[in-house]
């Protein structure tokens, strides 16, 4: 079995098109990902791998939720997962490192979000209902599939387990 955690970025400072991929976090971002590391530290499968795409916002997440488990998990960076289609996304995770049953995926809206919602068929209902009202950032898709490879991931192969909002850990979501 292996599990896909999608994390999309935490808060990050304003949109600057001209900058877009060197824009970091903000004060509010940076405690978002501290408390989401906090809740997958919690959880009861370690996490094997971590990619993030590459931009400084996706690299600073993925640092500091990292931070916060208690074993190191080694990062790699997919430029693939900035700014791709659904379809790209896909194709990038099929690349996903073999040995690493439970990954973390660090990307960006809309393609992490239509890229969870492409391979989750079914799972838990309000989970899927949380998640088709708003991907909101360093919010995170627990998809399960049960497969042996990665490359074998594929529209409706796998099964939300857990959609989790900073704002739901905080029990106000």
């Amino acid at each position: 079995m292996l599990r896909l955690l999608l994390l999309r970025h935490a808060k990050a400072a304003p949109h600057d098109p001209a900058h877009d991929h060197g824009r970091g976090l903000v004060g509010r971002g940076r405690d978002d990902a501290k408390r989401m590391g906090k809740f997958i530290a919690r959880e009861k499968r370690a996490v094997e791998a971590a990619v993030h795409s590459g931009a400084r916002r996706a690299k600073e997440t993925a640092q500091i939720v990292l931070a916060e488990l208690p074993i190191k998990v080694p990062v790699s960076v997919e430029p693939r997962f900035y700014e791709a289609t659904t379809a790209g996304f896909i194709e990038a995770l099929r690349d996903l490192p073999e040995a690493a049953k439970t990954v973390l995926v660090v990307g960006h809206n809309p393609s992490l979000a239509e890229a969870a919602h492409l391979l989750a068929d079914g799972g838990d209902k309000d989970a899927m209902r949380r998640m088709a009202t708003k991907f909101s950032t360093c919010s995170l898709a627990a998809i399960d599939f049960d497969l042996a490879h990665w490359a074998e991931i594929s529209a409706a192969s796998g099964r939300l387990v857990a959609f989790v909002t900073p704002a739901s850990l905080d029990g106000a979501d």
